[in-house]
C-alpha cells in the first residue's frame, strides 16, 4: 500500500506574533488618525475668523437694563469665532454695566451666544453717590435722583454686607413703633447711629448695640407719651441709663434741655 504525504501542521511562529499584532496595531493608527483630524479641525474652526458669532439673545426679568444695550456691549468685546471667544471677557463687559447683578453666557451652535442676566434690586442708598442693593453689592447708576426716597446707608470700605444687615434687623422693629428710618450710619471708629424721620437720632455706640437697640425700642413710646416735647436725640451709651435732648415745642423758647435718665433699663 503507497505511503501517503503528510503535511506538516505546524505553522510559522513568525507569521503568528504578525497577526496578534497586526488588529491592535490597527486601531491605534486608526485612533492617532482620527485624532489628529480632529485637532486639525478644531484648530482650523478656533481661527478668528472662522464660524462668526452672529446673534446674540438676552433673557431675564429686566426693568433698568435695555437689550440693545447689553448687546451691542457684548459685540463690541467679541474677539474671535464660535471656538475662540473669550467668554470671560463677554461677562466682563456685561458685569461693567451697573445694572447688572450677574450673567451667564454660553454658545449654541453654530453662530448665536445666549446671555442670561440678573439684574440689581435696590434696597437702599449707598453714600452720597451709589446704591446697595438686597445682597449688599454696592453699585452706582448714572442717575440717582429717583432714588432719594430711600434710607441712607452708610459705613466704611467693606462694611456693606455688615450695615445692610443690621439695618434690616432695625427697619421691622421700627416699622412696628412706627417709625421710618431716614439713615443708618456706621461710622470710622465703628460706632452706630440711627436717624429716624422727625430729626431723631439715636447714638448706640460700638459695643452692646443689640442690648442697647433692644432698650431704645422699648423706652422711646415713654418718651413720646402725653409729652408736649419730642426727642431730639437719645444716647444709648450709658451703661444703667440713657441721655435725651428734647427739640423745643414753639420758637422763642430757650436752648434745649439735656435730660440723663438714672433709671435701670
Amino acid at each position: 500500500m503507497p505511503a501517503r504525504t503528510v503535511k506538516s501542521q505546524r505553522k510559522n511562529p513568525l507569521k503568528l506574533t504578525l497577526r496578534r499584532w497586526m488588529a491592535p496595531l490597527g486601531l491605534v493608527f486608526g485612533f492617532c488618525a482620527l485624532l489628529s483630524a480632529g485637532v486639525f479641525g478644531y484648530r482650523y474652526l478656533s481661527q478668528p475668523g472662522r464660524l462668526p458669532l452672529r446673534v446674540v439673545e438676552v433673557s431675564g426679568a429686566l426693568k433698568r437694563l435695555e437689550h440693545d444695550e447689553m448687546q451691542r456691549a457684548v459685540v463690541q468685546a467679541i474677539d474671535g469665532g464660535f471656538f475662540s471667544c473669550d467668554m470671560q471677557k463677554l461677562r466682563l463687559a456685561v458685569m461693567a454695566m451697573p445694572w447688572v447683578a450677574d450673567a451667564s453666557i454660553r454658545r449654541i451652535w453654530p453662530d448665536r451666544l445666549s446671555m442670561v442676566v440678573i439684574e440689581q434690586v435696590p434696597l437702599a442708598r449707598w453714600g452720597d453717590d451709589a446704591l446697595v442693593s438686597v445682597n449688599a453689592g454696592v453699585f452706582r447708576p448714572s442717575v440717582l435722583d429717583e432714588f432719594n426716597g430711600l434710607v441712607k446707608l452708610s459705613g466704611p470700605e467693606g462694611s456693606q454686607q455688615r450695615v445692610v444687615q443690621f439695618f434690616q434687623t432695625v427697619a421691622s422693629a421700627a416699622r412696628a413703633r412706627e417709625l421710618d428710618i431716614t439713615e443708618v450710619k456706621l461710622d470710622e471708629r465703628r460706632h452706630w447711629w440711627l436717624h429716624f424721620d422727625g430729626g431723631l437720632t439715636v447714638s448706640l455706640g460700638r459695643e452692646d448695640i443689640d442690648r442697647r437697640l433692644s432698650q431704645f425700642f422699648r423706652i422711646y413710646p415713654s418718651l413720646t407719651a402725653n409729652s408736649p416735647r419730642q426727642p431730639e436725640r437719645v444716647d444709648m451709651r450709658y451703661e444703667h441709663g440713657f441721655a435725651v435732648r428734647w427739640r423745643e415745642p414753639a420758637e422763642g423758647e430757650s436752648a434745649a434741655e439735656t435730660v440723663k435718665s438714672q433709671e435701670k433699663v
